[in-house]
């Protein structure tokens, strides 16, 4: 696999924390961001809330998408297809666990929600398409495939 691939691997991995990190300090650099801040238990809903997220619910989809192929690709590893699947239900657990404690003290904010609906998604998604993927790959390695 080549480094390009690695990183790009990588970078899938860490997205669901670099999206909640840039959009609740997106907050401090660009105005219209600041709506996202409010609280989710707040009703109604502000209207510029919706702005903030959409444009986060495209980014997750378009990551989405690319863990899609990421994971159905021909060219992946089962090694990456594991350690894919490991990371996706981690991710999603430690993203339950703080949106569990957030409504706990009641400061779960819209700007955490569509990441931490991403991860759950990915985490369902991932172990299944995995399997499946390794499931098509040959028992014996290939040359130039490990």
């Amino acid at each position: 696999m080549s480094a390009i691939r690695r990183a790009g691997i990588v970078v899938i991995w860490l997205f669901p924390y670099l999206l909640a990190t840039g959009t609740y300090f997106a907050g401090a650099v660009y105005e219209p961001a600041l709506a996202l801040r409010t609280p989710v238990l707040q009703w109604p809903v502000p209207q510029p809330v919706y702005g903030g997220l959409l444009v986060l619910l495209l980014i997750a989809i378009t990551w989405l998408i690319g863990e899609f192929f990421s994971v159905t690709s021909r060219e992946t590893v089962v090694t990456a297809l594991q350690f894919d699947a490991v990371f996706s239900t981690t991710a999603a657990i430690l993203f339950t666990g703080a949106a569990g404690w957030l409504i706990g003290t009641g400061r779960l904010e819209w700007w955490f929600v569509v990441p931490w609906i991403a991860t759950i998604i990915d985490a369902l998604t991932a172990g299944w398409l995995s399997v499946n993927n390794a499931a098509q790959k040959p028992f014996m390695s290939q040359k130039g495939t490990v």
